[in-house]
């Protein structure tokens, strides 16, 4: 299911307690014109709302009146859910089945958030969840970006040199699990799911101008050098 933007601003989102509720323009996290993929529908108790993957690609429930609805097509294998402060909602069987992974959406926790970047990779990506290479060694790196890593070193690459210096061997298992992952048609979609999702890194390369797959080819040569 495919849905237009057809608004500039002040748009309605679902706020936490599932009410529409009025956004100022910094706050609408939408373009205009811009296409969106559905991973949802709902009927809140003020009205519906479309679940898509806002600019900021976290997941979002905007009014069904902030779109147009380009294709109407319902994905296979969405089922039909209910709960408190929403009468019906269409979605992915994980959302559809669970009250609290509805709320634990809204809010942006970590493991709803991991149930939905796979979705998005079995939508959007042509790499199946299934079939995605290992990552530990990579989500490990991940892990040295915790909140205060610009403490800790000049660069986003400072911050990897100090943390891995002198320890080659994992080096290498960066490395390699990136020649995997690059080799089985990693894209952007699973970078930022790996990176920022399952790796829950707080460096977020868009602050650079990067991809998060630009972001890991730039880690893969310099850990290579």
């Amino acid at each position: 299911m495919i849905v237009k933007c057809t608004a500039e601003s002040g748009g309605q989102r679902v706020a936490p307690a599932y009410g529409l509720t009025y956004v100022f323009p910094a706050e609408f996290k939408l373009t205009q014109g811009r296409e969106y993929e559905v991973y949802g529908f709902a009927l809140f108790e003020k009205g519906p709302a479309y679940l898509v993957r806002n600019d900021d690609r976290d997941p979002e429930w905007y009014a069904t009146s902030v779109f147009e609805v380009l294709d109407s097509e319902v994905p296979a294998g969405w089922r039909a859910g209910r709960g408190d402060g929403y009468e019906l909602v269409l979605a992915y069987p994980h959302l559809a089945a669970s009250e609290a992974e509805m709320a634990e959406l809204v809010e942006l926790r970590r493991d709803a958030l991991r149930a939905f970047a796979r979705e998005v990779q079995t939508r959007t990506s042509s790499l199946p969840v299934n079939a995605t290479p290992s990552f530990a060694a990579l989500a490990d790196l991940a892990g040295h970006f915790d909140q205060d890593y610009d403490m800790d070193a000049e660069t986003p690459l400072g911050v990897i040199d100090d943390a891995y210096e002198g320890l080659d061997e994992k080096k290498r298992a960066i490395v390699a699990e990136l020649d995997t992952l690059f080799a089985a048609g990693m894209d952007e979609v699973v970078a930022h799911r790996i990176w920022l999702v399952e790796g829950w890194a707080s460096y977020d390369p868009a602050r650079d101008g990067l991809t998060c797959l630009e972001w890991l080819k730039q880690v893969k040569d310099h850990l290579s050098a």
